[in-house]
């Protein structure tokens, strides 16, 4: 059997990128949103989808920004436009909030990525290369 596919959602607001930040057994961590690919859906259908289920933003996938192997799972990071607006938990990641399980959805300013406790650790660097490159283009 093969592992299961990822898509994850690299997202910008001026400069301010999309984060979920984790509160898990006792652990805090932020990732960029995204979720696993299902049959039949391509990495940018499933990017779509999981933004709306996780955030109730609406976007379509700019470009691919990287292909990257987790351990056992397949990560393509794709870069979103979301339509403007505050992001609100929801889907199943709302369904299974808990005192210990917890998810929140934040448009934290690139300035403070640094300060972000984001895992992967390959994610900061494409985030940062993504965010540089969009820049010299004029967003």
């Amino acid at each position: 059997m093969s592992p299961k596919e990822r898509a994850v959602c690299v997202c910008f607001d001026g400069d301010r990128v999309l984060l979920m930040r984790r509160r898990k057994a006792g652990r805090r961590y932020t990732v960029l949103p995204g979720g696993g690919i299902e049959p039949g859906e391509t990495p940018g259908e499933a990017a779509v989808r999981e933004l709306a289920e996780e955030t109730g933003l609406a976007a379509t996938v700019t470009r691919h920004l990287a292909t990257i192997n987790h351990s056992d799972r397949r990560a393509y990071y794709l870069m979103l436009t979301a339509v403007p607006g505050e992001p609100a938990l929801r889907g199943p990641e709302a369904l299974v909030q808990s005192d210990d399980n917890q998810y929140w959805p934040v448009w934290t300013p690139i300035a403070e990525l640094a300060d972000e406790p984001l895992v992967p650790d390959e994610a900061r660097e494409i985030v940062k290369r993504a965010f540089a490159e969009g820049s010299a283009g004029g967003r």
